[in-house]
Protein backbone atom coordinates (compact mmCIF):
# COMPACT_ATOMS: atom_id res chain seq x y z
CA UNK A 1 0.00 0.00 0.00
CA UNK A 2 1.00 3.26 -1.17
CA UNK A 3 1.97 6.14 1.80
CA UNK A 4 -1.02 8.26 0.37
CA UNK A 5 -2.77 5.35 0.88
CA UNK A 6 -1.25 4.86 4.43
CA UNK A 7 -1.90 8.52 5.17
CA UNK A 8 -5.80 8.32 3.44
CA UNK A 9 -6.81 5.13 5.89
CA UNK A 10 -4.69 6.70 9.16
CA UNK A 11 -6.56 10.14 8.72
CA UNK A 12 -9.79 8.28 8.40
CA UNK A 13 -8.81 6.45 11.18
CA UNK A 14 -8.07 9.27 12.90
CA UNK A 15 -11.36 10.80 12.31
CA UNK A 16 -13.14 7.45 12.97
CA UNK A 17 -11.17 7.06 16.26
CA UNK A 18 -12.15 10.47 17.93
CA UNK A 19 -15.91 10.43 16.78
CA UNK A 20 -16.47 7.19 18.40
CA UNK A 21 -14.86 7.92 21.50
CA UNK A 22 -16.75 11.43 21.45
CA UNK A 23 -19.80 9.93 20.74
CA UNK A 24 -19.56 7.00 23.73
CA UNK A 25 -18.37 9.80 25.84
CA UNK A 26 -21.50 12.19 24.89
CA UNK A 27 -23.64 8.54 25.69
CA UNK A 28 -22.06 7.97 28.68
CA UNK A 29 -22.59 11.48 30.01
CA UNK A 30 -25.77 11.75 29.51
CA UNK A 31 -26.89 8.13 30.46
CA UNK A 32 -24.72 9.25 33.96
CA UNK A 33 -26.44 12.34 34.12
CA UNK A 34 -29.76 10.69 33.84
CA UNK A 35 -28.81 8.11 36.22
CA UNK A 36 -27.79 10.29 38.52
CA UNK A 37 -31.40 12.61 37.85
CA UNK A 38 -33.06 9.32 38.68
CA UNK A 39 -31.00 8.71 42.34
CA UNK A 40 -31.57 12.55 42.93
CA UNK A 41 -35.53 11.65 42.54
CA UNK A 42 -35.02 8.79 44.29
CA UNK A 43 -33.13 9.75 47.22
CA UNK A 44 -35.96 13.33 47.30
CA UNK A 45 -38.98 11.22 47.32
CA UNK A 46 -37.69 8.99 50.09
CA UNK A 47 -36.41 12.23 51.87
CA UNK A 48 -40.22 13.69 51.75
CA UNK A 49 -41.40 10.00 52.74
CA UNK A 50 -39.35 10.58 55.83
CA UNK A 51 -40.43 13.93 56.38
CA UNK A 52 -43.95 12.40 56.65
CA UNK A 53 -43.46 9.21 58.57
CA UNK A 54 -41.65 11.42 61.38
CA UNK A 55 -44.57 13.96 61.36
CA UNK A 56 -46.94 10.89 61.57
CA UNK A 57 -44.78 9.42 64.28
CA UNK A 58 -44.54 12.81 66.35
CA UNK A 59 -48.56 12.77 66.47
CA UNK A 60 -48.61 9.48 68.03
CA UNK A 61 -45.57 10.72 70.20
CA UNK A 62 -47.62 13.97 71.36
CA UNK A 63 -50.31 11.59 72.34
CA UNK A 64 -48.60 9.68 74.41
CA UNK A 65 -46.67 13.04 75.84
CA UNK A 66 -50.18 14.48 77.04
CA UNK A 67 -51.43 11.35 78.38
CA UNK A 68 -48.17 11.00 80.46
CA UNK A 69 -48.65 14.65 81.57
CA UNK A 70 -52.09 13.82 82.52
CA UNK A 71 -50.86 10.75 84.59
CA UNK A 72 -48.39 12.88 86.40
CA UNK A 73 -51.20 15.70 87.08
CA UNK A 74 -53.35 12.98 88.36
CA UNK A 75 -50.53 11.26 90.63
CA UNK A 76 -50.15 14.84 91.87
CA UNK A 77 -53.38 15.60 92.89
CA UNK A 78 -53.46 12.22 95.14
CA UNK A 79 -56.60 11.00 94.15
CA UNK A 80 -57.03 8.40 96.68
CA UNK A 81 -60.16 6.46 95.04
CA UNK A 82 -57.53 4.38 93.63
CA UNK A 83 -53.97 3.38 93.92
CA UNK A 84 -51.37 4.94 91.51
CA UNK A 85 -50.22 1.84 89.59
CA UNK A 86 -53.60 1.28 88.87
CA UNK A 87 -54.33 4.70 88.02
CA UNK A 88 -51.15 4.47 85.74
CA UNK A 89 -51.98 1.36 84.15
CA UNK A 90 -55.10 2.13 83.34
CA UNK A 91 -54.24 5.78 81.79
CA UNK A 92 -51.48 4.04 79.41
CA UNK A 93 -53.98 0.95 78.71
CA UNK A 94 -56.46 3.60 77.27
CA UNK A 95 -53.19 5.74 75.25
CA UNK A 96 -52.39 2.17 73.78
CA UNK A 97 -55.60 1.85 73.01
CA UNK A 98 -56.05 5.24 71.37
CA UNK A 99 -52.96 4.93 69.21
CA UNK A 100 -54.07 1.31 68.06
CA UNK A 101 -57.55 2.54 66.52
CA UNK A 102 -55.82 5.71 64.54
CA UNK A 103 -55.09 4.40 60.90
CA UNK A 104 -53.90 6.85 58.15
CA UNK A 105 -52.60 6.32 54.21
CA UNK A 106 -55.99 5.19 53.22
CA UNK A 107 -56.19 2.64 56.30
CA UNK A 108 -52.76 1.22 55.64
CA UNK A 109 -50.98 3.29 57.87
CA UNK A 110 -50.96 2.26 61.95
CA UNK A 111 -48.62 2.45 65.19
CA UNK A 112 -46.78 -0.12 66.90
CA UNK A 113 -45.44 0.35 70.56
CA UNK A 114 -42.35 -1.41 72.52
CA UNK A 115 -40.14 -1.15 75.59
CA UNK A 116 -36.47 0.10 74.14
CA UNK A 117 -34.68 -3.04 76.36
CA UNK A 118 -31.65 -5.01 74.61
CA UNK A 119 -30.84 -7.36 73.44
CA UNK A 120 -34.28 -7.42 72.08
CA UNK A 121 -37.69 -5.69 73.15
CA UNK A 122 -41.40 -6.88 73.91
CA UNK A 123 -44.19 -5.23 71.82
CA UNK A 124 -46.32 -3.42 74.43
CA UNK A 125 -49.09 -2.59 71.19
CA UNK A 126 -49.44 -3.82 67.57
CA UNK A 127 -52.51 -2.39 66.13
CA UNK A 128 -52.80 -4.47 63.21
CA UNK A 129 -51.09 -7.77 65.10
CA UNK A 130 -52.93 -8.26 68.25
CA UNK A 131 -51.39 -11.37 69.31
CA UNK A 132 -47.93 -9.67 69.51
CA UNK A 133 -48.71 -7.92 72.75
CA UNK A 134 -46.26 -9.12 75.56
CA UNK A 135 -44.37 -11.02 72.87
CA UNK A 136 -40.39 -10.55 72.95
CA UNK A 137 -39.42 -9.90 69.48
CA UNK A 138 -36.41 -12.10 68.91
CA UNK A 139 -37.49 -14.63 65.78
CA UNK A 140 -35.32 -14.76 63.29
CA UNK A 141 -38.73 -13.73 60.95
CA UNK A 142 -37.85 -10.61 62.18
CA UNK A 143 -34.38 -10.33 60.49
CA UNK A 144 -34.97 -8.65 57.33
CA UNK A 145 -33.69 -5.11 57.85
CA UNK A 146 -32.44 -4.57 54.20
CA UNK A 147 -28.41 -4.15 54.45
CA UNK A 148 -27.55 -6.34 57.35
CA UNK A 149 -30.36 -8.54 57.92
CA UNK A 150 -30.46 -7.61 61.07
CA UNK A 151 -33.55 -7.85 63.68
CA UNK A 152 -35.58 -4.75 62.73
CA UNK A 153 -36.83 -4.48 66.56
CA UNK A 154 -33.22 -4.85 67.73
CA UNK A 155 -32.07 -2.20 65.24
CA UNK A 156 -34.69 0.27 66.35
CA UNK A 157 -33.98 0.06 70.23
CA UNK A 158 -29.92 0.49 69.50
CA UNK A 159 -30.89 3.36 67.67
CA UNK A 160 -33.66 4.67 70.06
CA UNK A 161 -31.38 4.12 72.59
CA UNK A 162 -28.33 6.04 71.22
CA UNK A 163 -29.67 8.87 69.41
CA UNK A 164 -33.55 8.50 70.72
CA UNK A 165 -34.46 8.49 67.14
CA UNK A 166 -33.99 6.25 64.05
CA UNK A 167 -35.23 5.17 60.24
CA UNK A 168 -35.27 1.30 59.37
CA UNK A 169 -35.64 0.16 56.14
CA UNK A 170 -36.39 -3.27 55.77
CA UNK A 171 -38.64 -5.43 53.20
CA UNK A 172 -41.52 -7.40 54.28
CA UNK A 173 -44.82 -9.06 52.66
CA UNK A 174 -47.56 -6.74 52.04
CA UNK A 175 -50.87 -7.26 53.20
CA UNK A 176 -53.34 -8.50 51.07
CA UNK A 177 -50.44 -9.76 48.54
CA UNK A 178 -48.14 -12.20 48.37
CA UNK A 179 -45.18 -9.77 46.89
CA UNK A 180 -42.24 -8.65 48.84
CA UNK A 181 -42.06 -4.87 48.72
CA UNK A 182 -39.64 -2.25 50.95
CA UNK A 183 -40.97 -0.53 53.67
CA UNK A 184 -39.47 2.22 55.73
CA UNK A 185 -40.28 2.74 59.42
CA UNK A 186 -39.39 5.62 61.42
CA UNK A 187 -38.97 5.56 65.39
CA UNK A 188 -39.16 7.97 68.39
CA UNK A 189 -38.18 7.25 72.16
CA UNK A 190 -40.30 8.68 74.86
CA UNK A 191 -37.78 8.20 77.53
CA UNK A 192 -40.50 8.67 80.61
CA UNK A 193 -41.79 5.19 80.07
CA UNK A 194 -38.97 3.63 77.49
CA UNK A 195 -41.58 3.42 74.85
CA UNK A 196 -40.43 3.17 71.42
CA UNK A 197 -43.41 4.39 69.08
CA UNK A 198 -43.11 3.50 65.63
CA UNK A 199 -44.85 4.07 62.13
CA UNK A 200 -44.32 2.74 58.57
CA UNK A 201 -44.71 2.83 54.94
CA UNK A 202 -44.29 1.00 52.23
CA UNK A 203 -42.29 2.23 49.26
CA UNK A 204 -43.96 0.70 46.31
CA UNK A 205 -45.30 3.60 45.40
CA UNK A 206 -42.05 5.68 44.92
CA UNK A 207 -40.18 2.74 43.20
CA UNK A 208 -43.69 2.63 40.67
CA UNK A 209 -43.03 6.73 39.84
CA UNK A 210 -39.50 6.37 39.61
CA UNK A 211 -39.50 3.48 36.88
CA UNK A 212 -42.40 5.46 34.76
CA UNK A 213 -39.68 8.39 35.04
CA UNK A 214 -36.83 6.00 34.13
CA UNK A 215 -38.81 4.92 30.98
CA UNK A 216 -39.01 8.67 29.95
CA UNK A 217 -35.70 8.94 30.64
CA UNK A 218 -34.68 6.23 28.19
CA UNK A 219 -37.06 7.76 25.20
CA UNK A 220 -35.00 11.01 25.16
CA UNK A 221 -31.88 9.26 25.52
CA UNK A 222 -32.43 7.52 22.50
CA UNK A 223 -33.62 10.12 20.71
CA UNK A 224 -30.31 12.31 21.82
CA UNK A 225 -28.45 8.78 20.34
CA UNK A 226 -29.68 9.06 16.98
CA UNK A 227 -28.87 12.30 16.40
CA UNK A 228 -25.15 12.03 17.71
CA UNK A 229 -24.99 9.07 15.59
CA UNK A 230 -25.88 11.04 12.44
CA UNK A 231 -23.89 14.03 13.43
CA UNK A 232 -21.03 11.45 13.87
CA UNK A 233 -21.37 9.93 10.36
CA UNK A 234 -21.77 13.54 8.49
CA UNK A 235 -18.31 14.29 10.23
CA UNK A 236 -17.10 11.15 9.33
CA UNK A 237 -17.64 11.40 5.26
CA UNK A 238 -16.25 15.06 5.59
CA UNK A 239 -13.17 14.41 7.16
CA UNK A 240 -12.70 11.05 4.36
CA UNK A 241 -12.98 14.32 1.34
CA UNK A 242 -10.94 16.35 2.82
CA UNK A 243 -8.19 13.31 3.93
CA UNK A 244 -7.42 13.10 0.06
CA UNK A 245 -6.46 16.80 -0.62
CA UNK A 246 -4.39 16.95 2.58
CA UNK A 247 -2.66 13.84 1.84
CA UNK A 248 -0.02 14.78 -0.45
CA UNK A 249 1.00 17.22 2.08
CA UNK A 250 1.17 14.94 5.03
CA UNK A 251 3.92 12.51 3.36
CA UNK A 252 6.65 14.60 3.79
CA UNK A 253 5.78 14.72 7.71
CA UNK A 254 5.16 10.89 7.81
CA UNK A 255 8.54 10.18 6.10
CA UNK A 256 10.32 12.42 8.83
CA UNK A 257 8.21 10.51 11.59
CA UNK A 258 9.24 6.92 9.54
CA UNK A 259 12.93 7.73 9.68
CA UNK A 260 13.12 8.59 13.41
CA UNK A 261 11.49 5.47 13.75
CA UNK A 262 13.78 3.21 12.05
CA UNK A 263 16.64 5.05 13.99
CA UNK A 264 14.96 4.29 17.28
CA UNK A 265 14.47 0.64 15.90
CA UNK A 266 18.09 -0.02 15.65
CA UNK A 267 18.96 1.68 19.19
CA UNK A 268 20.70 4.45 17.89
CA UNK A 269 19.99 7.81 20.05
CA UNK A 270 18.31 10.15 18.21
CA UNK A 271 16.93 14.03 18.64
CA UNK A 272 13.57 15.22 18.58
CA UNK A 273 11.14 16.19 15.84
CA UNK A 274 10.90 19.78 15.45
CA UNK A 275 7.41 20.10 14.31
CA UNK A 276 4.74 23.17 14.35
CA UNK A 277 1.97 21.10 13.12
CA UNK A 278 -1.17 20.96 15.32
CA UNK A 279 -3.05 18.51 13.38
CA UNK A 280 -2.78 14.73 14.34
CA UNK A 281 0.81 14.53 12.17
CA UNK A 282 1.67 16.88 14.81
CA UNK A 283 0.35 14.49 17.51
CA UNK A 284 1.82 11.78 15.95
CA UNK A 285 5.31 13.95 16.06
CA UNK A 286 4.60 15.52 19.98
CA UNK A 287 4.23 11.45 20.60
CA UNK A 288 7.05 10.59 18.64
CA UNK A 289 9.09 13.09 20.85
CA UNK A 290 8.20 11.74 23.78
CA UNK A 291 9.11 8.15 23.23
CA UNK A 292 13.03 9.40 22.34
CA UNK A 293 12.37 11.58 25.59
CA UNK A 294 11.02 8.06 27.23
CA UNK A 295 14.18 6.45 25.94
CA UNK A 296 16.77 8.75 27.01
CA UNK A 297 15.26 9.03 30.84
CA UNK A 298 15.56 5.07 30.60
CA UNK A 299 19.22 5.04 29.87
CA UNK A 300 19.97 7.55 32.23
CA UNK A 301 17.28 5.62 34.97
CA UNK A 302 19.52 2.18 34.24
CA UNK A 303 22.51 4.04 34.36
CA UNK A 304 21.75 4.78 37.67
CA UNK A 305 20.85 1.72 39.06
CA UNK A 306 24.14 0.10 37.31
CA UNK A 307 25.96 2.57 40.29
CA UNK A 308 23.78 1.34 43.15
CA UNK A 309 21.61 4.25 43.10
CA UNK A 310 18.77 2.54 44.11
CA UNK A 311 16.65 6.05 45.15
CA UNK A 312 16.76 7.65 41.73
CA UNK A 313 13.41 8.76 41.33
CA UNK A 314 11.99 7.62 37.71
CA UNK A 315 8.50 8.55 35.90
CA UNK A 316 7.15 5.83 33.56
CA UNK A 317 5.29 7.24 30.43
CA UNK A 318 1.89 6.27 31.11
CA UNK A 319 0.28 3.49 33.52
CA UNK A 320 0.49 1.03 30.33
CA UNK A 321 4.63 2.06 29.75
CA UNK A 322 5.57 -1.89 30.00
CA UNK A 323 9.02 -1.09 29.97
CA UNK A 324 9.23 1.99 32.59
CA UNK A 325 7.06 -0.14 34.99
CA UNK A 326 9.32 -3.48 34.08
CA UNK A 327 11.99 -0.57 35.33
CA UNK A 328 10.38 0.42 38.12
CA UNK A 329 9.91 -3.25 39.30
CA UNK A 330 13.38 -3.60 39.00
CA UNK A 331 14.50 -0.81 41.10
CA UNK A 332 12.00 -1.67 43.54
CA UNK A 333 12.84 -5.17 43.47
CA UNK A 334 16.71 -4.35 44.16
CA UNK A 335 15.67 -2.40 46.77
CA UNK A 336 13.68 -4.81 48.74
CA UNK A 337 16.58 -6.89 48.38
CA UNK A 338 19.15 -4.65 49.94
CA UNK A 339 16.70 -3.66 52.62
CA UNK A 340 16.06 -7.21 53.49
CA UNK A 341 19.75 -7.94 53.21
CA UNK A 342 19.71 -4.55 55.61
CA UNK A 343 17.83 -6.54 57.71
CA UNK A 344 19.69 -9.75 57.84
CA UNK A 345 22.74 -8.27 59.02
CA UNK A 346 21.07 -5.89 61.47
CA UNK A 347 19.86 -8.79 63.05
CA UNK A 348 23.14 -11.01 62.73
CA UNK A 349 25.06 -8.31 64.35
CA UNK A 350 22.34 -7.86 67.12
CA UNK A 351 22.79 -11.57 67.90
CA UNK A 352 25.99 -11.61 67.63
CA UNK A 353 26.30 -8.36 69.86
CA UNK A 354 23.55 -10.20 72.59
CA UNK A 355 25.96 -13.46 72.00
CA UNK A 356 28.85 -11.37 73.58
CA UNK A 357 26.44 -10.28 76.62
CA UNK A 358 25.30 -13.78 77.38
CA UNK A 359 29.17 -14.96 77.43
CA UNK A 360 30.63 -12.55 79.39
CA UNK A 361 28.50 -13.01 82.33
CA UNK A 362 27.53 -16.57 82.62
CA UNK A 363 27.87 -16.58 86.60
CA UNK A 364 25.51 -14.37 87.95
CA UNK A 365 21.61 -14.61 87.00
CA UNK A 366 21.27 -11.15 88.12
CA UNK A 367 23.89 -9.31 87.07
CA UNK A 368 22.92 -11.27 83.34
CA UNK A 369 19.95 -10.41 83.48
CA UNK A 370 20.22 -6.51 84.01
CA UNK A 371 22.96 -6.90 80.95
CA UNK A 372 20.84 -8.51 78.66
CA UNK A 373 17.80 -5.99 79.16
CA UNK A 374 19.98 -2.90 79.01
CA UNK A 375 21.73 -4.55 75.34
CA UNK A 376 18.37 -4.98 74.32
CA UNK A 377 16.50 -2.40 74.76
CA UNK A 378 19.47 -0.33 73.59
CA UNK A 379 19.76 -2.28 70.51
CA UNK A 380 15.92 -2.20 69.53
CA UNK A 381 16.09 1.46 70.35
CA UNK A 382 12.64 0.79 72.81
CA UNK A 383 12.38 3.02 76.03
CA UNK A 384 11.64 0.60 78.80
CA UNK A 385 12.00 -2.89 79.69
CA UNK A 386 11.82 -5.85 82.26
CA UNK A 387 13.00 -9.38 82.66
CA UNK A 388 11.18 -11.75 84.37
CA UNK A 389 12.44 -15.43 85.39
CA UNK A 390 10.41 -18.41 86.60
CA UNK A 391 10.97 -19.68 90.23
CA UNK A 392 9.83 -23.05 90.53
CA UNK A 393 8.21 -23.82 94.43
CA UNK A 394 8.49 -27.08 96.03
CA UNK A 395 4.26 -26.81 95.10
CA UNK A 396 3.52 -26.35 91.45
CA UNK A 397 0.78 -24.23 92.83
CA UNK A 398 4.00 -22.35 94.47
CA UNK A 399 5.67 -21.20 91.18
CA UNK A 400 5.45 -17.44 90.35
CA UNK A 401 7.72 -14.98 87.89
CA UNK A 402 10.05 -13.03 89.85
CA UNK A 403 10.91 -9.81 87.72
CA UNK A 404 14.63 -10.20 88.16
CA UNK A 405 15.82 -6.60 86.20
CA UNK A 406 13.77 -4.00 84.99
CA UNK A 407 15.33 -1.12 82.37
CA UNK A 408 14.14 2.53 81.67
CA UNK A 409 16.14 5.61 80.05
CA UNK A 410 19.59 4.31 80.67
CA UNK A 411 19.09 3.59 84.35
CA UNK A 412 18.58 0.23 86.51
CA UNK A 413 15.34 0.50 88.27
CA UNK A 414 15.48 -2.15 90.87
CA UNK A 415 11.56 -3.52 91.88
CA UNK A 416 10.73 -6.32 93.74
CA UNK A 417 7.65 -7.82 91.36
CA UNK A 418 6.27 -11.02 91.60
CA UNK A 419 3.60 -12.21 89.16
CA UNK A 420 1.41 -15.70 89.29
CA UNK A 421 0.95 -18.36 86.30
CA UNK A 422 -1.74 -17.08 84.26
CA UNK A 423 -1.66 -13.61 86.03
CA UNK A 424 -2.17 -10.22 83.60
CA UNK A 425 -0.43 -10.39 80.23
CA UNK A 426 3.07 -11.76 81.72
CA UNK A 427 2.28 -14.21 83.12
CA UNK A 428 -0.50 -15.56 80.55
CA UNK A 429 2.54 -15.50 77.77
CA UNK A 430 4.12 -18.30 80.07
CA UNK A 431 1.04 -20.30 79.91
CA UNK A 432 0.40 -19.43 76.00
CA UNK A 433 4.03 -19.77 74.99
CA UNK A 434 3.59 -17.19 72.20
CA UNK A 435 4.31 -13.48 71.76
CA UNK A 436 2.25 -10.94 73.02
CA UNK A 437 2.48 -7.73 70.73
CA UNK A 438 -0.25 -4.89 71.68
CA UNK A 439 -0.33 -1.75 69.54
CA UNK A 440 -3.35 -0.39 71.54
CA UNK A 441 -2.54 -0.44 75.30
CA UNK A 442 -4.81 -1.00 78.04
CA UNK A 443 -5.29 2.26 79.70
CA UNK A 444 -2.59 2.97 83.06
CA UNK A 445 -1.44 -0.55 82.04
CA UNK A 446 2.47 1.15 82.48
CA UNK A 447 3.68 4.16 81.67
CA UNK A 448 7.47 5.42 80.67
CA UNK A 449 8.76 8.25 83.09
CA UNK A 450 11.19 10.60 82.87
CA UNK A 451 12.20 13.55 84.99
CA UNK A 452 10.33 15.67 83.01
CA UNK A 453 6.82 13.61 83.09
CA UNK A 454 5.33 10.27 81.96
CA UNK A 455 3.48 8.91 79.01
CA UNK A 456 1.68 5.96 77.71
CA UNK A 457 3.95 3.76 75.10
CA UNK A 458 2.94 3.24 71.77
CA UNK A 459 3.36 -0.18 71.92
CA UNK A 460 4.38 -3.46 73.98
CA UNK A 461 5.84 -6.64 73.41
CA UNK A 462 5.88 -9.78 75.53
CA UNK A 463 8.00 -12.90 74.13
CA UNK A 464 8.82 -16.15 76.65
CA UNK A 465 12.22 -17.19 77.39
CA UNK A 466 11.37 -21.16 75.92
CA UNK A 467 14.83 -23.26 75.32
CA UNK A 468 13.44 -27.22 74.76
CA UNK A 469 9.83 -26.48 75.11
CA UNK A 470 9.95 -25.40 78.69
CA UNK A 471 9.52 -21.45 79.90
CA UNK A 472 12.70 -20.17 81.51
CA UNK A 473 10.75 -16.65 81.49
CA UNK A 474 9.63 -13.73 80.17
CA UNK A 475 10.96 -10.26 78.21
CA UNK A 476 8.61 -7.69 78.45
CA UNK A 477 9.64 -4.30 76.34
CA UNK A 478 7.36 -0.71 75.90
CA UNK A 479 8.46 1.64 73.46
CA UNK A 480 6.98 5.26 72.11
CA UNK A 481 7.63 4.02 68.47
CA UNK A 482 5.77 1.29 67.05
CA UNK A 483 8.40 -2.00 66.68
CA UNK A 484 8.62 -3.43 63.16
CA UNK A 485 8.20 -7.15 62.16
CA UNK A 486 12.39 -8.05 61.49
CA UNK A 487 12.66 -6.41 64.83
CA UNK A 488 9.81 -8.16 66.61
CA UNK A 489 11.76 -11.67 65.10
CA UNK A 490 15.06 -10.53 65.80
CA UNK A 491 13.92 -10.52 69.68
CA UNK A 492 12.07 -14.14 69.18
CA UNK A 493 15.52 -14.97 68.21
CA UNK A 494 17.15 -13.34 71.04
CA UNK A 495 14.41 -14.67 73.53
CA UNK A 496 15.63 -18.32 72.36
CA UNK A 497 19.22 -17.61 73.10
CA UNK A 498 19.17 -16.29 76.29
CA UNK A 499 16.58 -18.75 77.15
CA UNK A 500 19.77 -21.24 76.67
CA UNK A 501 22.19 -18.95 78.96
CA UNK A 502 19.46 -18.52 81.68
CA UNK A 503 19.36 -22.30 81.47
CA UNK A 504 22.90 -23.40 81.56
CA UNK A 505 23.87 -20.43 84.11
CA UNK A 506 20.77 -21.98 86.83
CA UNK A 507 22.07 -25.55 85.94
CA UNK A 508 25.81 -24.36 86.87
CA UNK A 509 24.28 -22.42 90.07
CA UNK A 510 22.36 -25.04 91.27
CA UNK A 511 25.58 -27.49 90.64
CA UNK A 512 27.87 -24.96 92.77
CA UNK A 513 25.17 -24.91 95.51
CA UNK A 514 25.14 -28.64 95.87
CA UNK A 515 28.88 -28.44 95.57
CA UNK A 516 29.44 -25.81 98.37
CA UNK A 517 26.57 -28.02 100.46
CA UNK A 518 28.73 -31.07 99.91
CA UNK A 519 32.56 -29.89 100.63
CA UNK A 520 30.78 -28.30 103.54
CA UNK A 521 29.17 -31.84 104.81
CA UNK A 522 32.35 -33.35 104.02
CA UNK A 523 34.06 -31.22 106.60
CA UNK A 524 31.37 -31.76 109.50
CA UNK A 525 31.48 -35.19 108.53
CA UNK A 526 35.84 -35.39 108.85
CA UNK A 527 35.20 -33.22 112.01
CA UNK A 528 32.68 -36.11 113.42
CA UNK A 529 35.33 -38.44 112.48
CA UNK A 530 38.14 -36.82 114.74
CA UNK A 531 36.20 -36.34 117.72
CA UNK A 532 34.97 -40.05 117.35
CA UNK A 533 38.56 -41.21 116.65
CA UNK A 534 39.55 -38.96 120.41
CA UNK A 535 36.28 -40.85 122.23
CA UNK A 536 37.96 -43.97 121.02
CA UNK A 537 41.16 -43.48 122.25
CA UNK A 538 40.10 -42.33 125.51
CA UNK A 539 37.51 -44.94 125.73
CA UNK A 540 40.98 -47.42 124.81
CA UNK A 541 42.43 -45.41 127.49
CA UNK A 542 39.69 -46.04 130.02
CA UNK A 543 39.63 -49.43 129.06
CA UNK A 544 43.19 -50.29 129.97
CA UNK A 545 43.07 -48.69 133.11
CA UNK A 546 40.24 -50.65 133.94
CA UNK A 547 42.39 -54.05 132.53
CA UNK A 548 45.32 -52.93 134.72
CA UNK A 549 42.92 -52.57 138.26
CA UNK A 550 41.16 -55.68 137.33
CA UNK A 551 45.21 -57.13 137.77
CA UNK A 552 45.56 -55.42 140.54
CA UNK A 553 42.12 -56.51 142.46
CA UNK A 554 42.75 -60.64 141.20
CA UNK A 555 46.60 -59.88 142.78
CA UNK A 556 45.55 -58.81 145.86
CA UNK A 557 42.62 -61.29 145.97
CA UNK A 558 45.30 -63.80 145.47
CA UNK A 559 47.57 -62.67 148.01
CA UNK A 560 44.07 -62.22 150.77
CA UNK A 561 43.75 -65.91 149.81
CA UNK A 562 47.18 -67.28 149.92
CA UNK A 563 47.48 -65.07 153.58
CA UNK A 564 43.94 -66.92 154.66
CA UNK A 565 45.28 -70.27 154.04
CA UNK A 566 48.27 -69.96 155.75
CA UNK A 567 46.61 -68.60 158.32
CA UNK A 568 44.12 -71.35 159.25
CA UNK A 569 47.26 -73.95 158.87
CA UNK A 570 48.88 -71.84 161.89
CA UNK A 571 45.83 -72.23 163.72
CA UNK A 572 45.88 -76.23 163.29
CA UNK A 573 48.92 -76.73 164.66
CA UNK A 574 48.32 -75.11 168.11
CA UNK A 575 45.87 -76.94 168.87
CA UNK A 576 46.16 -79.50 172.14
CA UNK A 577 45.64 -83.41 171.58
CA UNK A 578 42.98 -83.45 174.41
CA UNK A 579 41.03 -81.03 171.91
CA UNK A 580 41.36 -83.58 169.16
Amino acid sequence: MKLKQQITLLISLVLLVPSILISSIAIYKIKSQASSDIDFYRVDEMNKLKLYIKHITDIGYGLVEVNYKQLQDSLAAGDSSVSAEILKKRMLDRCLEVLSGIRFDKGEGYFWITDNKLPFPTMLMHAEKKNLKGAVLDDAKYNVEKHTGKNIYQLRAELCNSKGEGYVEYTMKKPGTDEVDNKLSYSRLFAPLGWIISTGFYTDQIERSIAAKQEEVNKQIGHVVLVILSITAIILITGLTIAFYFSARLTQAILTIKEKLQQLASGEQTEEVVSSRKDEVGEMTTSLNMLVKGLRSYTSFAKEIGKGNLVQSFEPLSESDILGNELLDMRNNLKKAADEKNVRDWINEGMASMGDVLRKNSADTKELAHDIIKSLIKYLKANQGALFLVVTGDNPNDTYLEQVATYAYDRKKFMTKKVGMGEGLVGQCVLEKATIHLVEIPKNYVTITSGLGEAQPETILIVPLIHNDEVFGVIEIASFSKLLPHEITFTEKVAESIASTVSTVQINERTKRLLEQSQQMSEELKAQEEELRQNQEELQATQEQMRRRQVELERENEMLKQGRSSANTKSTDHIPAEAL
